[in-house]
């Protein structure tokens, strides 16, 4: 009984030593990979930012030269920075002594100012409101003034649904968006551009404002705005103050001359018959029979007249091949 006894104790005693053995390896090896350099990461880069400097995402992921690659938890990395309001995802990803922070951002559309508060709109719908820290940035925002609950959540909608079309690129030569009634329509957009120029649309037609770039060399002279037309995919060119509803300059001294000759010409223009009247001014439908709709701009045309005809209006345009757009013609 006595030699069990004392057998027992030293295969027990001789377990407690291996077991003990191991926890010292295992506490030393611990110990001498975490005071080497070995532990550090070597390589820390961030991908797919564009709003948030490196910088601000490691400083938000507490992640340094002095992080420890293999004992820091990479979930605690991906949920701290998205704490960050226009971070939409983040994957991580280290192998050997490299960490890689790759995030996704947020489409941002615009921002808007509502009690005192900055908001930004992502093409999402959301409203985020940016903190003072991070109001830097809303410069590459475009600012969305005057419209609705309803209305922001229609623009961000067209912005999702044209996502390509209307990439950061686009959105960023955009200055402000601001609601705008003309005489036919009450729901349009005019958009200013960083450029300076004024872009009118509707809502549906917003997504050919992508088209912008290859039209800035065809804008000649001043006072120069936009038309996106998405019914005829066309992108008219005309002067403002058509839409302002103010007549150019030229246009008020022009008449200014002809007031002092209106009543001796009026005298004369009572006396003209009505049909006459009408033949006089040009009524081009019934001067040619070869009137064909066109297929690239949806207006009927006549290559005898080398004139265009909108139906809806009844008015008549001619290409202008200098300006590569429609004059009216009167």
């Amino acid at each position: 009984m006595v030699k069990k006894t004392k057998r027992f104790q030293f295969q027990f005693g001789l377990k407690a030593c291996y077991v003990l053995s191991a926890i010292i390896f295992l506490l030393s090896s611990f110990l001498v990979y975490f005071f080497s350099n070995d532990s550090k990461v070597k390589v820390i880069a961030c991908t797919g930012n564009y709003y948030y400097s490196d910088q601000e995402i490691l400083r938000t992921a507490h992640v340094g030269p002095q992080t420890r690659l293999w004992l820091t938890p990479m979930f605690m990395v991906s949920d701290a920075v998205e704490t960050l309001p226009l971070i939409d995802s983040v994957q991580i990803h280290r192998s050997g002594g490299k960490l890689e922070i790759n995030v996704q951002e947020k489409t941002v559309i615009g921002y808007y100012v509502q009690d005192d508060s900055n908001y930004v709109l992502t093409s999402k719908g959301e409203s985020i409101k940016i903190d003072e820290e991070d109001l830097m940035q809303i410069v590459h925002f475009p600012l969305l003034s005057g419209f609705d609950e309803k209305q922001l959540k229609n623009i961000a909608e067209q912005f999702q649904e044209h996502k390509k079309e209307l990439s950061r690129d686009v959105i960023e030569k955009i200055a402000e968006i601001i609601p705008y009634e003309s005489t036919y329509d009450k729901n349009m957009l005019q958009i200013t551009m960083q450029d300076g120029n004024k872009v009118y649309t509707t809502l549906e037609s917003l997504y050919m404002i992508t088209n912008y770039s290859s039209m800035l060399n065809q804008l000649e002279g001043k006072n120069v705005c936009l038309v996106l037309d998405k019914d005829n995919s066309a992108i008219e060119k005309i002067n403002c103050d058509q839409l302002s509803g103010n007549k150019p300059k030229e246009e008020t001294e022009k008449e200014s001359e002809e007031d002092t000759t209106s009543q001796d010409e009026n005298a004369s223009e009572e006396t003209v018959p009505e049909e006459q009247a009408e033949t006089e001014t040009g009524n081009y439908i019934d001067k040619a029979s070869d009137w064909q709709t066109d297929p690239n701009f949806g207006l009927q045309y006549s290559a005898s007249l080398n004139l265009y005809y909108d139906p809806g209006t009844g008015t008549y345009y001619q290409w202008n091949d200098t300006t590569l757009s429609f004059d009216v013609v009167n």
